[in-house]
């Protein structure tokens, strides 16, 4: 988890127990930071991205912008929640702002549980290791596979066994970090 992470996962800890924000020396010490100049240039980028909110001339105003997504839980089939109630957690979709997203076409990977149609988040770090599912480029044309290696050599292996490991020269485009499917 990166520190911005860290930070907006703590604000909203804190005041879910507190009832207000903490100082930026309490974020700096949860941190285990000496100096709160660090956090300072964290929170300034963090509010120029939108991801929170500073209340100027107000101690203690520093407050996280709900972008996300609740996660409420789990829950028993047919057991009714109500929206907001007893919130666990909020899931962050800008954890992956460097990231972009590629539809999937065809039924190569749903050993994977990556179907037709779904969009996969692809981060563009090209450094993957063997066992990821990656993006590769193979003759002028992207696919999604899984990295392995071979006697020494990298291959690109769906995860339908009706499909052929891909074998010779392909550039990573990135790693997939996330699937997302829509219900219709």
């Amino acid at each position: 988890m990166d520190t911005r992470s860290k930070i907006l996962r703590f604000l909203r800890e804190f005041i879910a127990e507190n009832g207000f924000p903490p100082t930026v020396r309490e974020i700096a010490s949860h941190l285990g930071f000496r100096s709160t100049k660090a956090v300072k240039v964290h929170l300034d980028i963090m509010a120029g991205e939108g991801l929170i909110r500073k209340v100027p001339g107000r101690a203690r105003g520093i407050e996280p912008v709900e972008r996300g997504l609740p996660v409420l839980g789990s829950v028993p089939a047919g057991r009714p929640v109500l929206r907001y109630e007893n919130v666990e957690d909020w899931f962050d979709p800008f954890i992956w702002k460097d990231c972009f997203l590629l539809r999937v076409e065809g039924d190569s990977m749903i050993g994977a549980g990556i179907m037709d149609g779904d969009l996969v988040v692809v981060s563009p770090d090209t450094a993957s290791e063997p066992g990821e599912i990656v993006v590769a480029r193979v003759e002028g044309e992207v696919t999604v596979k899984r990295l392995i290696k071979k006697e020494g050599e990298y291959l690109l292996k769906p995860e339908n066994p009706d499909y052929q490991v891909i074998e010779g020269p392909f550039e990573l485009v990135g790693r997939v970090v996330g699937v997302l499917r829509r219900f219709s």
